[in-house]
């Protein structure tokens, strides 16, 4: 490990953002507004299992109403008729599904049901217009969380170059999109880019959201570059990222690690994007 090496602290980030989320929640409590949320998993896997069980656990303590609703093996129609019901639902202040729902098809036209002032992670195609327009009033959870973890670290974005590997709707696509409407130098690819390596070597922040185990590898970066790990992968019961730490970290100035590094601060954002939602419902 270099010297200078820093690791990102997550949860000690999510802390922060947890008593901003304690004192806002007491704030609608007074005023007898109770924030809901509802996460729906479909045949989960298991790194969706480990953050659905931190987000209802963390929901309970910060006093946001939470249920868990598994529709695992229901008809696409049936889950339609009941995300319809829960988006006209007036006590929902925000619903989540948890992302990836095996065997279910068309997953995006229910995703694209959740109105977009309850869409905390900001996946329907409405939320990701706004997100491309510049006009969301919901940064989605993952990408919020990564800009909420460079800006705490110090790390200024001017005149960086900026890869983000993995363009996914959960982290890479949106996470692209907010940093170049904020100016930056962002390039975008994915797990089988070509030349992937070439354009890592020359970036000074180095994003990966992909969920392949330990693709992200010392060769491929220039010294000294800032190496965020927002990947989630299962390998031999655990959860692992992207990053090949043993031989990125020697390399690295700043990295986040799986688990304790990024999942935690966007278990937070998302928590607070409920609380930001119940504020604006």
């Amino acid at each position: 490990m270099s010297a200078m090496v820093k690791i990102i602290d997550g949860k000690q980030i999510a802390e922060q953002i947890y008593e901003w989320c304690e004192i806002e929640s007491n704030k609608l409590r007074a005023v007898s507004v109770v924030p809901k949320l509802i996460i729906i998993t479909y045949n989960p896997d298991v790194p969706s299992r480990i953050y659905v069980n931190l987000k209802l656990k963390k929901a309970q303590q910060l006093g946001i109403e939470c249920e868990l609703l598994d529709w695992s093996g229901a008809s696409f129609t049936k889950c339609k008729i009941r995300l319809q019901k829960l988006a006209t639902d007036d006590s929902v202040s925000a619903i989540v599904v948890q992302l990836p729902t095996h065997n279910l098809n068309q997953y995006q036209k229910l995703l694209n049901i959740i109105p977009v002032n309850k869409d905390v992670d900001g996946l329907s195609e409405k939320s990701l217009s706004a997100i491309q327009s510049d006009t969301a009033k919901i940064i989605p959870a993952t990408p919020k969380a990564i800009l909420t973890v460079l800006r705490g670290s110090g790390i200024t974005l001017d005149n960086k170059n900026i890869v983000i590997i993995g363009q996914g709707k959960l982290v890479g696509l949106p996470l692209g999109i907010i940093l170049k409407n904020q100016g930056c130098n962002v390039t975008t690819a994915n797990s089988v880019t070509a030349n992937l390596s070439e354009l890592t070597k020359v970036a000074d922040v180095v994003i990966s959201a992909t969920g392949k185990p330990a693709m992200v590898k010392g060769g491929m970066l220039k010294a000294g570059a800032v190496v965020l790990d927002a990947g989630a992968a299962e390998q031999g019961g655990k959860l692992v990222g992207d990053v090949d730490y043993a031989s990125v970290e020697p390399i690295a100035s700043i990295i986040s690690k799986v688990p304790g590094g990024i999942g935690p601060v966007t278990v937070a954002c998302m928590l607070q994007n409920v609380i930001e939602a119940a504020k604006n419902s």
